[in-house]
């Protein structure tokens, strides 16, 4: 808001209040008559300037998205998705103009079980793709059946983890502004990654790096919901192009909840194996996440899914592992890469069965992890999924804070306390965190 440029606009978006739908007849008429509406545009008209995209990494084999457009054409595949954009010279006239949008439209049968995704019956979201799968791998490590069938103790669970979504200080907000006599475009953006947005408005608007300046001062707040190119980015861009006049987006509280990405849908089946001893033998993972309907521009939704089979078992010692990750489409609001990809889930997924495997054993949880940590003296080495490990040290850690915490009064506090109905609980959780993929990662996936 502290940036004003002559002859701005405002832009907001008639949004679909389904999850899934065709688009009919758009009605225009009584809005674009309203006071200060500078322009109406729908998915068609924005898709002779703007190229639709394709959310895939080349290195994540056989991943696959449907094109997406900056506006939605055909068909809503979630409820947000943005449909209709509508330009006024004040947010207020254009919110006014907006409520007088009138959109035919037929609702479709939703995908949103990820459960069901795969199954016969289930509508396929996107015909051309053939199935509602996204992603799939497998990684099979070691002598997993024959350890299990041999293994002293077996746990296992199923892991259920909810959406989660990021509230920022600051929405998603943008100012684009558009030079055609030199054909520069420049854009304020509360955004975490300029150049990756730099990259993708030449790519998607056919302009020269040199003519694109993305600015990004304060963020005013992110936990990965800005480092993505949303559909209402290139729209906003689009309509400042094609009105030759800036154009400025803020998102509501209720667009952001439904049009900011989402993260950690997963329904995780796993096992462990120890022998009598406590040492722990294999891990075992069947991950099932679902992604809305699109993998999300660029990074793509595949990533945090790929991040939990990397990261299953943590810093333990086993030889054998082994995980299945389906990465499947619904008709909900897209979800992508938000603080922490995979780390939360993986390391919830790690530590409650090494806990569910100490209780078996009757042994102290503290000790089953000392036990089994890789030693501080094995580093540099490889994990278990083939991810590189430098230097760490979870022994000195685990050491550490059982000195800090005074943990044998503590456990004889809690079993005191026990005996009064009072129940403490006391629980350790170890992590890997794999720090920045670089070029390495990103770069060789296009």
């Amino acid at each position: 808001d502290d940036i004003q440029l002559p002859r701005m606009g405002h832009v907001v978006y008639w949004r679909s209040p389904v999850a899934h739908m065709k688009i009919g007849k758009i009605h225009t008429e009584q809005a674009s008559k309203m006071p200060g509406v500078l322009a109406i545009v729908d998915g068609a008209k924005m898709a002779e300037l703007c190229k639709p995209w394709v959310a895939t990494l080349g290195h994540l084999a056989g991943m696959k998205s449907a094109p997406q457009y900056a506006l939605a054409i055909d068909r809503a595949c979630w409820q947000g998705e943005p449909v209709v954009a509508v330009v006024a010279e004040t947010r207020a006239q254009a919110e006014d103009a907006l409520q007088l949008i009138e959109v035919e439209w037929e609702e479709l049968p939703a995908v949103v079980s990820m459960e069901t995704a795969l199954d016969a019956d289930t509508p396929v979201i996107h015909p051309e793709l053939g199935d509602n799968l996204c992603f799939t791998r497998s990684l099979d490590v070691g002598q997993v059946d024959e350890v299990f069938a041999n293994a002293d103790v077996v746990a296992e669970a199923t892991f259920g983890f909810g959406r989660h979504t990021g509230v920022t200080l600051e929405p998603r907000c943008q100012i684009a502004d558009y030079n055609p006599g030199d054909r520069r475009l420049t854009v304020y953006h509360s955004q975490q990654a300029p150049h990756m947005m730099q990259d993708l408005y030449c790519r998607q608007f056919g302009l020269s790096e040199s003519d694109v300046h993305v600015i990004c001062k304060d963020v005013g707040g992110s936990f990965g919901i800005k480092v993505h190119a949303y559909p209402d980015d290139f729209a906003t861009v689009g309509l400042a192009m094609m009105l030759e006049r800036p154009v400025k987006f803020v998102a509501d509280r209720l667009e952001s909840f439904t049009s900011d990405i989402h993260a950690r849908e997963h329904r995780i089946k796993g096992r462990i194996a120890a022998n009598k001893e406590g040492d722990i033998l294999a891990f075992e993972i069947d991950d099932l996440t679902a992604i809305g309907p699109y993998s999300m521009f660029p990074r793509t939704s595949a990533i945090e899914g790929n991040q939990v089979v990397n990261l299953v078992g943590g810093p333990y010692k086993h030889q054998n592992y082994r995980a299945k990750l389906n990465v499947v489409f619904q008709n909900k609001t897209p979800t992508c890469q938000y603080r922490g990809v995979g780390h939360p889930i993986a390391c919830a997924v790690t530590e409650g069965l090494v806990d569910l495997a100490a209780q078996k054993l009757k042994m102290d949880p503290l000790e089953f992890r000392k036990r089994n940590v890789i030693p501080d003296d094995a580093y540099p080495c490889s994990g278990i999924s083939g991810i590189k490990l430098e230097v760490l040290s979870h022994e000195q850690c685990l050491r550490t804070i059982e000195k800090m915490m005074d943990y044998s009064a503590l456990r004889k506090e809690q079993a005191e306390l026990r005996k009064k109905g009072i129940y403490r609980g006391i629980g350790f959780a170890t992590l890997i965190e794999l720090t920045n993929p670089s070029p390495a990662f990103y770069g060789v996936g296009g």
